[in-house]
């Protein structure tokens, strides 16, 4: 964390606070996935950018916030040092905004994998059995939607019995690698109503129902710690429950979707276009907006996405997020930001126009195509 915040971004050139005289920093938000699902596989990589995921660290708690695509292995690279002796391997406590895939892809890998690292004390891996089970909070069914998060982790934990078994079976006196109660899912699963569902050293995790329909019911979360709070909207239409809970905010990450509505409505309608945003927040603006989920068409870029919120009248600060970048809110309610490689290479991804498609655009636009023949 300490090499990633001394790779200072040019403040003025994101519209951030200046590090000159940063009060002490209280919470740290890294972006571990900002990217969408593209029609390659390699996109993530093409992009740098994972699918959606970040990170939140307030005193002693490490919270995850989405799991998608990539998000693991981003995880795993936002160490300090070495992979072995951090925490953020140790990550035990994971929050799901909804259940589509771009936000629970490597929720698997976290489950199942990270059973080896969830130590109490990062020290002890490797000598020492595992013993935290993995906690998760995320919605339960609806309308369209036939299983919820607990049912989801239930056959998790079906589809890793054969590797836990075996592992275990090679494990001895001092060699445990990790025990039932680190891959525990019946007790380790809650699946969420709005109000605050987690309370713990001083940190609170408070969800709010967002507008994602079909896909119902979605959630934002907003943590608050010592004074200083951080929303992340989850994918959401314009509603007004975003506006209310990241009204003052220090920070807000936020979706933003780039396409005209022409391209698909149905897609259109349950995210958030640049205009939109600009139209919501208008009044009670967050001291610090950070787009994530950036859908950006073909010939534009997440710069292009900026651009056009500002056109539309929004005055905040804004700035276009990246993998790995590390958002530092401050006791004095500033935020700054470092990006791993720096400024230079922080413009340069924010600037490169995109060549493929979304592939929910790309989806809708082959349904039309079907409907006119």
């Amino acid at each position: 964390m300490k090499k990633l915040l001394a790779t200072a971004v040019c403040m003025a050139c994101l519209g951030l606070a200046s590090t000159a005289n940063a009060a002490t920093p209280v919470m740290t938000v890294t972006l571990l996935g900002t990217g969408v699902p593209f029609l390659n596989s390699f996109a993530p990589n093409l992009r740098t950018r994972a699918l959606s995921g970040l990170l939140v660290q307030a005193g002693t708690e490490r919270l995850l916030f989405d799991c998608g695509q990539g998000v693991y292995s981003n995880l795993l690279k936002s160490a300090t040092s070495s992979v072995m002796s951090t925490a953020n391997v140790a990550v035990d406590k994971v929050f799901i905004s909804h259940l589509h895939s771009d936000h629970i892809a490597d929720l698997g890998a976290l489950y199942s994998l990270g059973a080896l690292y969830r130590h109490k004390n990062p020290a002890d891996i490797g000598s020492t059995p595992a013993e935290l089970p993995l906690q998760v909070w995320g919605p339960g069914a609806g309308p369209n939607q036939p299983v919820g998060t607990w049912e989801m982790m239930q056959n998790f934990r079906s589809a890793y019995q054969s590797d836990f078994y075996v592992r275990q079976l090679f494990t001895g006196a001092g060699d445990v690698v990790f025990t039932d109660q680190t891959v525990d899912t019946l007790n380790s699963v809650k699946e969420i109503k709005e109000g605050v569902i987690y309370n713990n050293n001083g940190v609170t995790v408070t969800a709010f129902k967002v507008n994602h329909e079909p896909v119902s019911p979605s959630y934002g979360f907003r943590v608050d710690y010592q004074g200083r709070s951080f929303v992340y909207s989850g994918d959401t239409a314009p509603t007004p429950n975003v506006v209310k809970f990241a009204k003052g905010a220090d920070l807000l990450v936020h979706e933003v979707y780039g396409f005209p509505r022409d391209a698909g409505a149905e897609i259109y309608d349950y995210h958030t276009s640049p205009e939109d945003f600009a139209k919501e927040f208008s009044k009670g603006k967050p001291k610090q907006v950070v787009y994530t989920h950036m859908v950006t068409p073909p010939g534009t870029s997440a710069d292009d996405l900026l651009n056009r919120t500002k056109a539309a009248g929004y005055t905040g600060k804004i700035a276009a997020g990246a993998d790995l970048m590390v958002l530092t809110i401050n006791s004095d309610s500033t935020t700054t930001m470092a990006a791993k490689g720096g400024a230079a290479e922080y413009q340069a991804a924010n600037a490169a126009k995109e060549t493929r498609t979304f592939i929910e655009v790309a989806e809708a636009q082959a349904k039309a195509k079907a409907k006119m023949k």
